[in-house]
């Protein structure tokens, strides 16, 4: 017997299926979903943030809730059109965590009046955190205030 314990034609098809393209394919796939999934959260805002030499406060994260100001003075909560009540009804749930964060993104433009009523209407909810974004300034020399350069 010189074919082997398998058999001795070629003719046969092949029984087993190789997964290595399928598993290479899946994770390209995968990977293709992870990077652009980053960009999604605010699809439709263009917004021009104020701009300063020190910022404050962690990066924003997937958990925290964005409250975003346009020019016109329209009012975006995590990259969807929304109203004072659909924002009001989004806020008891995070009054109980401590990690709880808000992030106020008001276009440079917006009046100072609109974005303290919106921060208002976070605080009046019982969410303590409130953080208002900004972009660096251009040709910022440091990160850090110089001492005694705050408010009186």
């Amino acid at each position: 017997m010189a074919g082997g314990i398998r058999g001795d034609s070629d003719d046969e098809p092949m029984a087993e299926m190789n997964m290595i393209p399928l598993i290479d394919i899946s994770l390209t796939l995968l990977i293709i979903l992870m990077v652009t999934s980053a960009f999604i959260k605010q699809p439709g805002v263009q917004l021009k943030l104020p701009e300063t030499a020190t910022r404050e406060g962690k990066p924003e994260t997937p958990k925290d809730l964005t409250v975003a100001l346009a020019a016109d003075g329209s009012l975006y909560v995590d990259g969807k059109p929304s109203t004072e009540a659909e924002l009001k009804s989004r806020l008891p749930p995070l009054a109980g965590k401590p990690d709880a964060r808000v992030l106020i993104r008001g276009d440079r433009s917006v009046t100072y009046d609109r974005v303290m009523h919106v921060m208002d209407l976070v605080r009046q909810a019982g969410v303590s955190r409130v953080v208002l974004p900004t972009d660096p300034a251009p040709n910022a020399k440091s990160s850090v205030p110089a001492a005694g350069a705050g408010a009186p």
